[in-house]
């Protein structure tokens, strides 16, 4: 069995999160939610972070860069406070349960950096 990374942990917590609270929106709010998303070129730019986080982070595994690794964990790190910031409204608790966690996630990433 592998070890399970915070990046990891971070990825599964969010991507957890974001599809459970949007199964839970009706077909006509979703197609609304896909069509915004669409014409919006910072609304793609915000969905992309996450994708582009993990390939950066692949990346920088393959390269054996730490820095390049720092850089894709850190667009997954922001990607998961801006999920936990966008559902407030709608599922209180659970967002601010999330934003704990992945506070407390995020201070384990930059560690290395503190020592």
């Amino acid at each position: 069995m592998r070890s399970m990374t915070v990046t990891g942990a971070l990825l599964i917590i969010t991507g957890w999160f974001a599809l459970v609270e949007f199964d839970k929106f009706n077909e006509e709010e979703r197609r609304d939610i896909v069509q915004g998303i669409k014409q919006s070129p910072a609304k793609i730019l915000l969905v992309a972070l996450m994708p582009a986080g993990i390939l950066i982070n692949i990346l920088g595994g393959f390269l054996l860069s730490p820095f390049t690794m720092m850089i894709g964990s850190t667009l997954i790190f922001l990607q998961a406070i801006i999920v936990s910031l966008l559902f407030w409204k709608r599922a209180r608790w659970k967002s601010i349960l999330l934003f704990i966690v992945v506070l407390a996630l995020g201070i384990f990433i930059y560690i290395p950096f503190w020592i």
